[in-house]
């Protein structure tokens, strides 16, 4: 009886004189026998007999497996023309695999770096041999110790503990810039809650760009939270408070009195997160997210507040 066979894309099912695209995981259906790929060229039929498995879907199969174990498509093209031919030449891999040469050249060194070929020189000519294929199960292997060694580290450094804060420390401008950015995208979709801030309006305004001080003053006049700030009882931040409260009157300023000042930061409070600023000449922003840090900041920002100067 002669037999047509398909592959099946999504499964690990042969599809035999397939009437029907579908398949079926036991018995019959319509006529149709399916039977389970092996690795062998001849497999058992459900309904009984054997048919023979053409060359292609086998090499198929391969190729689906040695992509799953970390190669890409074209390396594991290269390496089973390698492995048919034995000891060949560029060329002829080239043509076994329908490759540019340039490509077939790259893909062989990746090969190369990896193991699982070696060059042969033959007179004038470099040949490549595929190397044994139980390289791959020893380089699986270690792999698999390296990373149970390193394991432990890995778990140590992972954040699984919803108490733990979460750090990011940035630098440069672009860190102010994101940080500007991830603050006031937060508060566009949390209107009810309120922007904290705390720290030196003048050293700020010293050593920010002044595009990025834009951007804030920008950001701050669409916002429609309320905006509580802490700032210095100088001449800058008074300046900044009228200017503050035209663009955008939900803004409230108040200025701490003889108890000290703030110096080289900047800081802005928000849902479960503090971003401190460390506003010299070299600039970092570190941010913290913990609901339990927050709270305690939220707490010590509003003892400051009601004890602060407000601005007539």
């Amino acid at each position: 009886m002669s037999e047509k066979l398909t592959k099946c894309g999504e499964c690990d099912m042969v599809i035999v004189d397939s009437r029907n695209p579908s398949h079926f995981r036991g018995g019959t259906k319509g006529g149709v026998f399916v039977a389970r790929y092996t690795h062998s060229s001849v497999l058992p039929l459900k309904g009984g007999g054997t048919i023979e498995i053409p060359p292609s879907i086998i090499y198929m199969e391969l190729q689906k497996n040695l992509i799953k174990i970390g190669l890409t498509d074209k390396q594991a093209s290269v390496y089973l023309a390698a492995l048919q031919l034995g000891t060949g030449t560029v060329l002829g891999i080239a043509k076994m695999t329908e490759l540019k040469r340039p490509t077939v050249y790259l893909i062989l060194d990746d090969l190369e770096k990896l193991g699982l070929v070696a060059r042969v020189q033959k007179e004038k000519k470099i040949l490549y041999k595929a190397e044994d294929p139980k390289l791959i199960l020893s380089d699986l292997n270690q792999k698999r110790e390296l990373a149970e060694e390193i394991l432990p580290s890995l778990r140590a450094i992972h954040n699984l503990d919803p108490q733990k804060p979460n750090i990011k420390i940035g630098d440069g401008i672009a860190s102010v810039r994101n940080a500007y950015v991830g603050i006031f995208n937060y508060l566009s979709s949390h209107p009810q809650e309120e922007l904290l801030i705390y720290g030196s309006l003048k050293d700020a305004k010293q050593h920010f760009e002044g595009q990025v001080v834009e951007m804030f003053y920008r950001a701050m006049s669409k916002s429609k939270n309320i905006i509580r700030e802490i700032g210095n009882d100088d001449h800058d931040t008074r300046v900044y408070y009228r200017e503050a409260v035209r663009i955008n009157p939900r803004h409230d300023i108040r200025l701490i009195r003889n108890e000290g000042r703030f110096f080289q930061t900047d800081n802005m409070l928000y849902g479960n997160k503090v971003v401190i600023f460390s506003v010299k000449e070299q600039i970092f922003a570190t941010t913290i997210e913990s609901a339990n840090i927050a709270e305690t900041y939220r707490t010590l920002f509003n003892m400051a507040w009601n004890s602060g100067k407000r601005i007539l």
